[in-house]
């Protein structure tokens, strides 16, 4: 009952953009700034640093893993880990007082999941393997596309972290395979709810920012609706929201086609649903609106938060 209420709170918010500002496209103001120098560029008394590059299974995308791995033992039980998307832009906004605030203790693996491009962002290759699968009438859409950008690969990218990234790390570090933690910003984000809808266990703190719940008119939703909730029980969810709206442009380019949804209502709406459904559960979740950030600025923020819950014990 529940879930069909939110179902039909959600659909209310279709088809009512044309008379909304929407956010930005997700990426569109980092996708053509090219990746500067990084922390792991410098040297550093706290943490060694590896770049490792890996192909998908089709071979059309390469991927730059960037390590950042402790020079302090860890404990017996080993390291806690962040993964986190978007690693060419996040090595960027990573700051050596970043790395001094998660190396006391016992200190954080950061796993930076990036593309082999100069690009802060690939857009294409995100919009693949960040958006989930879309189911229309009980079959599955081929080539799903917003923007004339091809989405729906997270279940193979999800494949592809557990099988492949996954053991990079673990043999490059004494990782704690209980304190593994998901960080993920606006498509990124989406790929964060779309784990922990359809593999719970993969992770056990997921943290995102501004997750672009409304990506194929809210194809996440149909996760939503299909996951028990008990199962996430003993996970930790966060998910943090600028709710700051976007300064108005003047250009003379064409405007952006309609949108059949409203990406900003969306978002809010849906990510206040899923976090009271996961604690009506008993997960311990969060949802929290910044009004002073917008869409882009959730980057950095988010991140600040994903790294201060990853390092806790």
């Amino acid at each position: 009952m529940i879930r069909n209420c939110l179902l039909l709170c959600l659909c209310c918010l279709i088809g009512a953009s044309q008379a909304q500002t929407p956010i930005p496209t997700p990426g569109a103001k980092e996708a053509g700034q090219v990746k500067h120098e990084t922390v792991a560029d410098r040297p550093s008394a706290l943490y060694r640093f590896e770049t490792h590059e890996m192909v998908s299974a089709d071979g059309q995308r390469t991927y730059r893993i960037d390590l950042s791995i402790p020079r302090k033992p860890p404990s017996n039980k080993g390291y806690p880990v962040l993964y986190m998307l978007d690693g060419n832009a996040t090595m960027v906004t990573l700051t050596d007082q970043d790395l001094a605030s998660v190396s006391g203790g016992n200190p954080l693996v950061l796993v930076a999941i990036g593309y082999d491009t100069p690009d802060r962002l690939d857009v294409k290759a995100r919009s693949y393997d960040y958006t989930p699968p879309v189911l229309e009438n009980g079959k599955r859409v081929q080539a799903p596309a917003v923007r004339g950008r091809v989405g729906g690969g997270a279940d193979i990218f999800l494949h592809f972290i557990n099988t492949q990234i996954k053991p990079l790390v673990r043999a490059r570090a004494n990782i704690d395979s209980r304190q593994e933690s998901l960080w993920g910003h606006s498509y990124g984000g989406l790929f964060v709810l779309h784990t922990l809808f359809t593999q719970p266990n993969a992770f056990g703190r997921y943290i995102m920012g501004d997750p672009s719940a409304w990506w194929y008119d809210g194809a996440i939703m149909q996760d939503w609706e299909n996951f028990d909730t008990s199962l996430a029980i003993g996970k930790q969810v966060t998910i943090l929201v600028g709710t700051r709206a976007p300064a108005t442009r003047r250009t003379t380019r064409q405007p952006p086609p309609p949108q059949s949804i409203n990406r900003a209502a969306f978002l809010r709406t849906a990510s206040k649903k899923v976090t009271d459904g996961l604690r009506q559960a008993g997960v311990q979740a969060s949802y929290e609106e910044f009004p002073e950030y917008g869409h882009g600025d959730m980057s950095r923020v988010s991140l600040e938060r994903a790294l201060q819950d990853a390092a806790r014990p």
